[in-house]
């Protein structure tokens, strides 16, 4: 059976804005600013210094020292503020681990599009004791964590016992949020891929198809310290994702993709002198949100440790960490969203997408036909079928800029997640090589000969060159040689 409140989830009355109708006006109160608390006091001698480097990049339309000017390290209300469940504001359905199948899930949740909070589906990791933060302090004080971007787009880095010095005693209304996105590629951080699992109930992800230099980031491990969060936003490409929290716990607004844009970012109810980082959000703008459209749908919920939440693809979804909190997200392509993802990328990632699209040929005959037939019924021409120059009138800028390469061709799928649904046993497990067999000394010579055929042709011009040299001094044929 599938429970009451996911199955009574459908999409809620049309967009008054849409329609024409103006919206109510806005709340002219302003939210008033309190005394900023004082600075902390650090324990390393350099984490001040390393703190202020890290703000003036990641916030340059404000002073370091106007992080905590509203006061909300002393607020303690807005973290601990209970939700108030009515007609408007509905409870994110919650299951169980073990109540659930992961067929059962495939079927009710990740088909039908709809969020739900699992909880106990990551209880068993051992990132459950691994990632507290004492004991991710011992094994990475001295490894950099990326904490923020700068305006152009640069990573801002610092040293990770910097960081927890500074979660550990920061008053800022919006902390600086570690959210790493390397954790498969950087040597001094991959140990953390070891103390957990893709949760059963996301056993596909076939963007796995491309190989890691092509595909873009997925999966971030993250700690926010608390008030820090993320405000209203979807997912890249169409993508559904799966959030798991081993410490610390998260508070999740959601709305249903119907919902438009203006309504859920909330920009229309803001003062000019308020700000709209994911406190405030959650402190004023949501409230004004809800009185203004109270047709609107909202979801809210909190996640605990060992909860893992689905977001599926489209969904509005906002957060706000009311403890500090480390958790991990991993953004996933499957049967439940290939449609929405293949033109997404088809039309923003033209690249990624031809390469997407001859690893399918290779790899996954029957998910390129669908690819292929999804482009031919919405007569979709890609990058390699339009003449040169010729671009997409929708694209975006990042769309075709770039060649391709066969180096961004997959040649190993041997132990790639999320590939059992889409291609053949035998290459997932063989990685499509052939088993090496003990040859023969007669065939052994045969493979000599044949390597002497596959020597690169400026080898063999090389060779030829020396021998005909030799023939000369040694006033022999190349027959007489040979």
């Amino acid at each position: 059976r599938v429970p009451a409140q996911v199955a009574g989830m459908t999409a809620g009355p049309p967009d008054p804005t849409v329609a024409g109708e103006k919206p109510p006006p806005p709340p002219t109160a302003a939210i008033p600013l309190r005394p900023p608390p004082p600075a902390p006091r650090f324990e390393h001698r350099r984490t001040q210094t390393e703190v202020l480097r890290a703000k003036r990049f990641e916030r340059s339309d404000i002073k370091p020292t106007e992080w905590g000017k509203c006061g909300y390290s002393e607020r303690l209300d807005v973290l601990n503020r209970p939700i108030q469940y009515d007609s408007q504001t509905i409870p994110i359905p919650r299951i169980s681990r073990g109540s659930a199948t992961p067929e059962w899930f495939r079927e009710n949740v990740t088909m039908s599009n709809r969020p739900v909070i699992v909880e106990g589906a990551c209880a068993h990791w051992p990132a459950m004791t691994r990632w507290a933060i004492d004991k991710l302090d011992e094994r990475f004080r001295h490894v950099n964590f990326k904490v923020g971007e700068d305006d152009k787009g640069k990573k801002i880095k610092m040293k990770f016992k910097y960081f927890v010095d500074y979660m550990k005693h920061q008053t800022d209304d919006n902390p600086l949020y570690l959210f790493e996105t390397e954790m498969d590629d950087n040597a001094s951080i991959k140990t953390l891929t070891e103390d957990f699992d893709v949760p059963d109930f996301f056993p596909d992800d076939w963007l796995n198809l491309m190989n890691r230099d092509a595909r873009p980031p997925h999966r971030w491990w993250c700690i926010g310290p608390k008030r820090s969060g993320t405000t209203v936003h979807t997912d890249p490409l169409g993508t559904s994702a799966w959030n798991a929290v081993t410490h610390g716990c998260k508070h999740w607004v959601l709305f249903e993709p119907e919902t438009s844009k203006r309504i859920v970012k909330g920009k229309w109810v803001k003062e000019k002198s308020e700000d709209d980082e994911a406190i405030h959000y959650f402190d004023f703008l949501l409230p004004r949100i809800k009185k203004a459209h109270p047709e609107v749908r909202v979801y809210q919920g909190l996640q605990k440790p060992g909860d893992v939440i689905f977001v599926p693809g489209s969904w509005w979804h906002g957060v706000l960490n009311t403890e500090d909190c480390v958790a991990v997200t991993q953004n996933y392509c499957g049967p439940d969203n290939f449609e929405v993802v293949w033109k997404a990328i088809r039309r923003d990632r033209e690249k990624i997408a031809y390469l997407w699209l001859r690893n399918m040929r290779k790899f996954a005959p029957k998910l390129y036909e669908r690819a292929l037939e999804m482009n031919r019924r919405d007569g979709f021409r890609m990058r390699h079928e339009r003449k040169k120059g010729e671009r997409l009138p929708d694209a975006s800028s990042s769309s075709s800029d770039s060649s391709d390469s066969s180096s961004d061709m997959v040649v190993d799928l041997s132990g790639v997640h999320g590939l059992e649904a889409v291609v053949p046993a035998e290459i997932l497990h063989g990685a499509g090589k052939r088993p090496r067999r003990v040859a023969s000394p007669m065939a052994a010579q045969a493979d000599v000969s044949m390597a002497e055929v596959a020597v690169p042709r400026k080898q063999q011009r090389l060779r030829l060159s020396r021998s005909r040299s030799c023939s000369r001094r040694s006033g022999r044929t190349g027959e007489e040689q040979r």
